[in-house]
C-alpha cells in the first residue's frame, strides 16, 4: 500500500516539473557565478589574510627553519582562524529567495522562458 501511495505522490509532483530552456539554464549559471563572486572573494581573501599573518608569525619565531617548505608548510597544517572570523562575509551572500527573484526578473527582462513548450 505504501509503495502505491509513494508512486502516486511522485507522479503528481512530476507533473509540475518541466524541461528547462537552455537559455534559462545559461542565464541561471551566469547569475549564480555573478551573485556568489563577492561572497566567495571575501571568504578567500579573509582566509589568505589569516594564513599569511600566521606565516609571518612563524617566520618571526623561526619554527620553519629546519622543515622542507618552511613556514608555508608548517602553517598549512595549522588552524589559522576561527570560522566565526568569516561572519562578516555573510552580508554578501544572498538568500535563495533573493536569488530566485533576481533570476525571475532577469529572465522576464530578457524574455527568456523557464520551460520549453
Amino acid at each position: 500500500m505504501r509503495i502505491l501511495i509513494i508512486s502516486l505522490m511522485f507522479l503528481s509532483l512530476s507533473g509540475h516539473a518541466c524541461k528547462l530552456n537552455p537559455e534559462y539554464m545559461k542565464l541561471r549559471a551566469e547569475l549564480t557565478k555573478e551573485v556568489r563572486e563577492p561572497y566567495n572573494s571575501c571568504i578567500k581573501s579573509t582566509r589568505a589574510y589569516f594564513f599569511y599573518k600566521a606565516v609571518a608569525k612563524c617566520e618571526q619565531e623561526g619554527r620553519g627553519k629546519d622543515i622542507s617548505g618552511g613556514c608555508y608548510h608548517v602553517v598549512g597544517y595549522e588552524e589559522t582562524h576561527d570560522e566565526s572570523e568569516l561572519n562578516h562575509c555573510k552580508v554578501l551572500k544572498p538568500t535563495t529567495e533573493e536569488f530566485v527573484a533576481l533570476l525571475k526578473a532577469n529572465a522576464e527582462h530578457q524574455a527568456i522562458k523557464r520551460c520549453l513548450d
